[in-house]
């Protein structure tokens, strides 16, 4: 019986790593758990990852947008500015019914736990947002191309949240990148890769 381990195929019996396979080359079948086993390539394009992220966007708000609103038109409708005058709307910024402002939160709330659970937890699980299985990417360990997990997936999301606000080129990053990797990719040893 030999000693490797089923997971990783590509290492013939006298322990020699064979590689990656060539760009474009097919992914070897799943060892098991229907997941690759394996460095896996090839590398998503910058384009289908920022469609991706506009796609999880769009979603995003269309979540949010019904509670704020709801929001709006309580407030805009129980507020005690009369008539437009901006001295005054500026001077009295809390009119209306606290019930208004209750909306805009749970839509701030709603848009928050959508982005956590389909950009952290969903995407750690499965390896996709919704947009990008939209788009037939998917993000996977940049070693063996397994599925981060929930746990990693979300400090995924958190990283690029903090990298994203503090630099813009983070995104920008795998224009040039030989693996098309982010920051937040190679903080977290991920790649994004073409499934379909």
């Amino acid at each position: 019986m030999s000693d490797q381990n089923p997971q990783y195929p590509r290492y013939p019996s006298g322990g020699e790593a064979t590689g990656p396979p060539a760009y474009g080359a097919p992914i070897p079948p799943p060892a098991y758990g229907g997941q690759p086993a394996g460095p896996v390539v090839p590398y998503a394009s910058w384009g289908s990852r920022v469609g991706a992220i506009v796609l999880d966007g769009l979603i995003g708000i269309a979540i949010a947008i019904v509670p704020a609103i709801i929001g709006v038109v309580i407030l805009a409708s129980t507020s005690s500015v009369s008539s437009y005058d901006a001295s005054e709307a500026y001077t009295a910024p809390y009119g209306g019914n606290p019930l208004g402002y209750l909306f805009l939160a749970l839509g701030y709330i709603a848009l928050f736990a959508w982005m956590i659970w389909n950009n952290g937890i969903r995407q750690g699980k499965t390896g996709q947002s919704l947009g990008k299985k939209v788009l037939g990417i998917s993000v996977v360990r940049q070693d063996n191309g397994r599925f981060l997990g929930a746990g990693a997936g979300f400090l995924r999301w958190l990283v690029a949240q903090a990298l994203g606000g503090i630099c813009f080129i983070n995104y920008l990053w795998p224009l040039w990148d030989q693996k098309k990797q982010t920051w937040h990719d190679k903080v977290l040893s991920s790649v994004v890769i073409r499934v379909k």
